[in-house]
């Protein structure tokens, strides 16, 4: 399964959501297109990349882990 949003708007209105995305995983109410994220409080990796394609920037901050045994 694949949930994404999209925004457009200008670098401030980035660190807004940056800021959203880090008070919901403080709090464990992270979502997406509404529906709540369920993430584990250890064995996460953390992502930041830069890639530049002719002229096209791109900066993707990605978090990966794998689904906790229950």
């Amino acid at each position: 399964m694949r949930l994404e949003e999209e925004f457009v708007g200008r670098r401030l209105h980035f660190a807004e959501l940056l800021k959203r995305v880090a008070s919901q995983l403080e709090s464990d109410t992270f979502q997406v297109r509404g529906k709540k994220i369920n993430m584990p409080d250890e064995d996460m990796e953390f992502k930041i990349s830069h890639k530049i394609d002719y002229g096209a920037n791109k900066l993707t901050i990605s978090i990966e882990w794998l689904d906790q045994e229950e």
